[in-house]
């Protein structure tokens, strides 16, 4: 695709006669500066990182190689100051320096490799530095419901809390001890439904500043009527990032229907029931943002129960024996599951489903506790 940008269009007439700079200064007529952007004619123009036809910016390992994107923006790369968790990136510091507690490889160094911790000999012995570290810092921005609160924990205990911008944006930063850490983010949507926990998991760089970006809160689901008549129409509504699109999935994706979220990040699908058979049905959803080839998709959301044409009562995610409380003996399935995926358990023991029962979703039980 190619994209024009004119800049400092600033002469109120065209003239078909050319002056010099003499007869021009002299006659005050103004100039115009034309400044044309093209994505794709390989050079590298105003407002452009790069111009590279063909390339779709994949990951790279060094700053030398990296990538060029389709919109003429450099793809993610070791070094480009981001932690880029799903590329294997233990830390980021923006260079490709080994010696600096990150190495080339963005892999996380020892204090003892040079990098600036204190040394074990004199004061300046052993290959260290006796300058004082800088403080260790995560830095987090992402996206989540405009206008409500995002709650962070690390390691599973709330370190703070912030609100999300009218277009649904947050920014967040915390001093953490350096080593390996587990940042947990969620909210409650405007009714009142809580998302499931998203997590991402990495090394923490001593003495310096670790960037966590594209952090995605997933989407909420909720349903008017759990329980209808074959053939009726279903209300599905919840909240996510404003304008993504979102992917209604039944029964693990045997059917799937879209919609298109507002620009407060609400969504709403009528659903006609005909299209499911007469069982109970499980329906959760997530998030789809960006456009073609760069699209980035949310975690799903908890699950809800459908019963359409049969009895039944629906129950909290958090309910793993489905008697209409949380209580010792669903910790104690959360306890048989433990460090798996959850294997066949209905409800999910991986209760916000990120293929892992572990801390975070034993937050989540604590959070629906009835006793």
């Amino acid at each position: 695709m190619r994209q024009f940008w004119v800049y400092s269009l600033i002469t109120p007439f065209l003239f078909l006669a050319f002056f010099t700079n003499i007869e021009a200064a002299s006659l005050g007529h103004a100039t115009t500066t034309l400044d044309l952007s093209i994505c794709g004619n390989s050079i590298v123009d105003t407002n452009e990182q790069c111009d590279v036809p063909g390339e779709t910016g994949t990951y790279s390992t060094t700053i030398v190689g990296r990538q060029c994107t389709p919109s003429c923006l450099f793809g993610p790369y070791c070094g480009d100051g981001i932690l880029q968790t799903i590329h294997g990136e233990q830390c980021d510091d923006g260079n490709n320096d080994d010696g600096d507690f990150c190495s080339s490889e963005c892999t996380i160094e020892p204090a003892g490799s040079g990098g600036g911790g204190s040394s074990g000999g004199g004061p300046r012995g052993g290959g260290g530095s006796d300058r004082p570290l800088n403080q260790t810092t995560v830095s987090v921005s992402g996206k989540g419901y405009p206008g409500r609160t995002i709650n962070i924990l690390l390691d599973s205990d709330s370190v703070g809390s912030v609100t999300a911008g009218s277009n649904g944006s947050f920014n967040f930063s915390t001093e953490v001890s350096p080593g390996p850490a587990s940042l947990g983010f969620w909210s409650t949507d405007t009714f009142g439904t809580r998302s499931i926990t998203y997590n991402t998991t990495f090394d923490v760089t001593q003495g310096a500043v670790t960037n966590v970006n594209g952090v995605i809160i997933p989407p909420t689901i909720r349903v008017a009527n759990a329980k209808v008549d074959p053939g009726a129409e279903i209300r599905l509504y919840g909240q996510s990032v404003p304008g993504a699109a979102i992917e209604v999935h039944f029964d693990d994706s045997d059917r799937i229907e879209d919609v298109v979220a507002a620009s407060n990040g609400v969504w709403e699908l009528i659903f006609n029931t005909s299209l499911l058979s007469i069982a109970e049905h499980t329906v959760r959803a997530r998030s789809i943002t960006g456009n073609p080839p760069l699209t980035t998709e949310s975690s799903f959301s908890s699950s809800i129960q459908l019963f359409v044409g049969v009895d039944g009562k629906a129950t909290s995610p958090s309910d793993l024996n489905r008697d209409g409380s949380v209580d010792l003996i669903d910790f104690s399935i959360l306890i048989f599951w433990w460090r798996t995926n959850g294997g066949n358990s209905n409800p999910p023991a991986d209760i916000n489903q990120n293929g892992n029962v572990g801390l975070e979703d034993f937050s989540i039980l604590l959070f629906n506790w009835t006793g």
